[in-house]
């Protein structure tokens, strides 16, 4: 857990990673083993309780959440060097949660959103993913329709990607320096304990 590392890393220093490939593959795998098991009860068994209108088939969903969620995890990953504490993610979530709704033009007409802000929502995987399931879903629309948000969601996917291994290469750097830095003051501890016992043993004699 970040807050719990010396210096709030993302990278603890007490691990050693040979490439920043790895962490990212290792750490993307585990949350999308949590939230496909998430995304399939909120998109399959609860409209299925509720007898809500289910027109997308299983193969349509799963082409649609698979780059919807790797794009999430990506980009979770990416601002994640923004949080130093678990409890600033409840803060943010609730800070950001309802923009995002608003701006993905489901509860709010899309035409009557300013144009930069449409533009900042192309940044969140949320706004084509919505858009994509709605249309599949209550709208009865095929793959082949929703081609264009398919296409952003992988365009979001690689981009946050490459964000995530830039931030997490930097990371890597920062705690390779802060380890660095405390072995140095370590070693500098001991030469002076050292100095202190040899002219201790000096002054003895």
């Amino acid at each position: 857990v970040r807050d719990r590392t010396r210096y709030s890393a993302l990278v603890p220093i007490n691990r050693c990673y040979s490439s920043v490939g790895r962490i990212i593959t290792g750490k993307s795998l585990c949350y999308l083993m949590i939230y496909a098991v998430m995304s399939t009860y909120l998109v399959v068994v609860v409209p299925k309780m509720f007898s809500f209108l289910h027109m997308a088939t299983w193969q349509n969903l799963l082409l649609l959440m698979i780059p919807f969620l790797l794009a999430c995890v990506f980009f979770a990953q990416t601002i994640s060097c923004l949080v130093h504490y678990r409890e600033n993610v409840i803060l943010l979530m609730v800070f950001v949660s309802l923009p995002l709704l608003f701006m993905s033009g489901v509860s709010w007409p899309q035409s009557s959103i300013p144009s930069y802000w449409q533009g900042v929502s192309w940044l969140f995987p949320s706004t084509f993913g919505i858009r994509a399931y709605i249309r599949l879903n209550s709208m009865g629309a095929t793959i082949a329709d929703v081609s264009h948000e398919l296409i952003c969601q992988w365009t979001l996917a690689a981009f946050y990607f490459t964000m995530a291994c830039i931030v997490y290469g930097v990371e890597m750097r920062l705690s390779k320096q802060h380890a660095q830095e405390r072995l140095e003051v370590l070693r500098k501890k001991r030469e002076v304990r050292l100095q202190f016992k040899g002219k201790k043993k000096v002054s003895e004699a």
